[in-house]
């Protein structure tokens, strides 16, 4: 693949993952990993579990204070939808689309 994905197909699959797994295992507070980190495959989405090699250098909604709950679904929806978690994608790759 040559080039990114776009901010909306990103979401998209993003959102689907959620879904599968939950949105609280993509997220942790500072300093932690989550049981899920995101990962772009030539143009799909994939969650990488705790028992990959390279789970921690996922991507995920890093908290600043611990959440639970609805607060924690609504800050990490809001990771998503603000566009965070896709800049976060490219800022990962951006060797992969530009070199």
């Amino acid at each position: 693949m040559s080039q990114a994905l776009s901010e909306s197909e990103f979401n998209q699959q993003v959102e689907q993952l959620f879904a599968q797994h939950g949105i609280a295992a993509f997220a942790a507070p500072y300093g932690s990993v989550p049981p899920f980190t995101l990962f772009v495959e030539e143009d799909t989405v994939v969650a990488e579990s705790a028992s990959s090699p390279r789970h921690r250098y996922g991507a995920f909604c890093e908290l600043d204070d611990p959440l639970t709950g609805e607060a924690l679904e609504t800050h990490v929806q809001h990771w998503l939808r603000s566009g965070e978690a896709y800049a976060l994608y490219l800022s990962m790759n951006v060797c992969r689309y530009n070199c």
